[in-house]
């Protein structure tokens, strides 16, 4: 048995590059002690259509709060950028 696991794991570590999840659940018990069970969950499939709209969205979220708050750079007396806003409470993400 150690035999045929050592077989999948070598078939799973010489595979290309997957994105998964490694899931593992114990259960503990007096009679059979530690019994731990091991599960890849794979990644969704991306859908390019909801991606783009997601970049949209996030696009038309921070073109709003850059109209609302026009955000100008300054710097400190030690050369750090900082941020000044024209209303209050756009350092908190405020938009509106």
């Amino acid at each position: 048995m150690k035999i045929l696991y050592a077989i999948a794991t070598l078939a799973l570590l010489s595979t290309s590059a997957q994105a998964w999840q490694i899931v593992e659940r114990c259960t503990h018990s007096k009679f059979n002690g530690k019994v731990c069970t091991t599960s890849y969950l794979d990644d969704p499939v991306r859908n390019a259509a909801q991606d783009q709209e997601d970049e949209r969205a996030r696009r038309a979220s921070i073109e709003k709060w850059e109209a609302y708050c026009k955000p100008r750079r300054t710097y400190d007396d030690e050369g750090v950028v900082r941020l000044q806003y024209a209303r209050r409470g756009c350092e908190f993400g405020r938009s509106e």
